[in-house]
């Protein structure tokens, strides 16, 4: 078994995270992810957001298989309610990945994200990026061989729910 490559991030300024790893990884135990042959569990990754998207604010993704990332949220948002903001994103996470394949992020990655918009709609996305890859040719400089030509993004929304 391969040690998990975990990234913990400390929270910036103004922003706090809901959940510790230690609960995170508690709540994959209890709702069944599965993952890689060689893991033991999911990469867990704790990340500042980045300003809000055109869903709202970013709360957390899941790479099925592979990677559950956890976004921090800011101050001014109650505590026990973003807790329960996260909670509820891993539990339609469990739901969606019965369905949802690894996939090579190389050249396809999906994931799914769960955004928050206030006052209480959490909506839940699809998110497909693809790489066009290049042919390496022999004469051809050896560090662009494994790079990407392009990258497109696809993301849809598969469902949207009110939170109290």
């Amino acid at each position: 078994m391969l040690q998990n490559d975990d990234k913990i991030a400390q929270p910036a300024r103004g922003r706090f995270f809901p959940v510790t790893v230690a609960e995170t990884v508690q709540f994959i135990r209890q709702l069944g992810f599965t993952t890689r042959t060689h893991r033991r569990r999911l990469d867990i990754t704790v990340r500042n957001a980045t300003p809000s998207d055109d869903h709202g604010t970013t709360v957390a993704a899941f790479y099925p298989a592979d990677e559950m990332i956890v976004y921090s949220f800011p101050d001014d948002l109650d505590r026990s309610r973003a807790k329960s903001l996260v909670e509820r994103a891993l539990q339609e996470f469990a739901r969606l990945a019965k369905d949802a394949p690894p996939t090579d992020r190389r050249q396809t990655a999906l994931s799914f994200r769960a955004y928050f918009e206030a006052p209480a709609r959490l909506t839940i996305t699809r998110r497909r990026r693809w790489a066009t890859l290049v042919k390496y040719h022999g004469d051809a400089k050896f560090s662009h061989a494994f790079k990407p030509k392009g990258m497109k993004t696809d993301e849809r929304v598969v469902h949207s729910l009110d939170v109290t």
